[in-house]
């Protein structure tokens, strides 16, 4: 599962973007119509929650080829500006089939609770 899908592709609502910019986790699992049924019509549904979908492979540009780019780019990025790594993990409903956990380990963890998916158009 690719932890950060846009709409068109969701099947999971993993979880709610706090006004600190930070992921708010849903669970257990709940279907992505939920989030797509409250999101507020004047801004993308990406802006205001995260969504989990199957991920792409090839028909992502974040696909290298073999691995997640994006996964790999997030877990360095955060890496070098985090403090102590976090011990405990979020409690997240997709973690045993994430694209971003099983290529990156618990440090996919620790960064994936930053990232708002963008899905504005001409971005």
């Amino acid at each position: 599962m690719c932890p950060s899908t846009p709409a068109a592709n969701a099947t999971v609502f993993l979880g709610m973007i706090t006004p600190a910019g930070r992921v708010a986790y849903v669970t257990p699992q709940m279907p992505a119509e939920v989030a797509l049924a409250a999101a507020n019509a004047d801004r993308p549904v990406e802006s205001q929650y995260r969504l989990a979908g199957p991920c792409v492979t090839a028909k992502c540009g974040f696909w290298t080829g073999d691995h997640c780019g994006l996964g790999e780019r997030l877990v360095a990025s955060y890496q070098e500006t985090a403090a102590p790594a976090e011990t405990d993990l979020p409690r997240c409903a997709i973690r045993r089939t994430c694209r971003w956990y099983a290529e990156q380990g618990r440090s996919a963890c620790a960064a994936c609770s930053h990232v708002v998916t963008d899905a504005r158009p001409g971005q």
